[in-house]
């Protein structure tokens, strides 16, 4: 009883050292990368720290002036890509991308999509996280109708949802709060597959609302070039994206986030790596099944 009572209050009494870098690891990938809910942008390329000299920057990649074809289907109802979240060369944990169906939201049809964090048995020992978030999204407009999300972070538990009132312009929490939206807009999880479906210009940059934190912004993710990747899951020509947000998101980092998508019609993620004062972090292909 008393070693149970123990192992419960040690991470507690332990705010900062070398057992809760882990937790710090996990609450920025597992948790923010995956759902592409991007780190705060710097003002400019030149306020970027050296230490994520690794992650390419714009111009640096082949490919710039042209600009890639919208892709109206990009994924499919079945479509389920499995992740290794990695801290250096320490697996952290696993995540999915998922699209598990296809629903009638007010006579239109609108896919499910889900996004899936869990730390793996070694980290689960001192801070477990189990997430879930979902989304339900236009299947042809392209913006979405609701999002949800269920949050199990060490002794930490949360959930949330959010519906898109498009007739009255407002975001309706769970707790009955409103907040304006523009007519069409994206949430946390839904601006990645957004972005899969749009014209990509290489050397340029994409732009859309998204809503997240009870305000409503401008994102931008730059389209920074092509580049070829390989993963456990194969080797891959890509098109590396960075996601940016001006005025912050649902959770506000520092660092850079670079998201590398296949450069086909499936614009498929296949890594994601972000540096972060706690080091770097990969989240990297292992499996995929691209749906019906």
């Amino acid at each position: 009883m008393d070693r149970a009572t123990h192992s419960r209050e040690v991470p507690a009494r332990r705010p900062a050292g070398h057992r809760r870098t882990p937790s710090a690891v996990l609450r920025v990938l597992l948790i923010l990368a995956l759902v592409m809910v991007p780190p705060t942008s710097r003002a400019a390329d030149s306020d970027a720290d050296s230490s994520d000299a690794e992650l390419p920057r714009p111009g640096s990649l082949p490919g710039t002036g042209e600009v890639l074809p919208a892709v109206p289907t990009p994924f499919r109802v079945g479509e389920s890509l499995k992740f290794s979240v990695q801290y250096g060369f320490i697996k952290a944990g696993t995540a999915w991308l998922e699209v598990p169906s296809i629903r009638d939201q007010a006579g239109r049809p609108a896919f499910q999509l889900v996004a899936r964090a869990e730390s793996n048995g070694f980290f689960s020992r001192f801070y477990k996280v189990r997430n879930r978030i979902e989304s339900v999204w236009d299947s042809t407009g392209h913006f979405s109708y609701r999002y949800s999300e269920q949050r199990r972070e060490g002794g930490h538990r949360a959930s949330n949802a959010i519906a898109f009132d498009y007739a009255k312009q407002q975001a309706v929490y769970q707790d009955g709060q409103t907040f304006p939206i523009p007519p069409e807009v994206q949430d946390a999880l839904s601006s990645f597959y957004y972005t899969r479906t749009q014209p990509l210009p290489l050397g340029g940059s994409l732009f859309f609302d998204y809503h997240a934190s009870r305000k409503s912004v401008p994102m931008e993710v730059r389209v920074i070039g092509r580049e070829r990747v390989k993963t456990p899951a194969g080797e891959f020509d890509c098109i590396a994206i960075e996601p940016l947000l001006k005025a912050g998101g649902i959770f506000k980092n520092k660092g850079r986030l670079v998201i590398w998508i296949t450069d086909d019609e499936r614009r498929m993620p296949v890594l994601m790596r972000s540096k972060v004062t706690v080091g770097s972090i990969s989240v990297v292909l292992v499996d995929m099944r691209t749906g019906a």
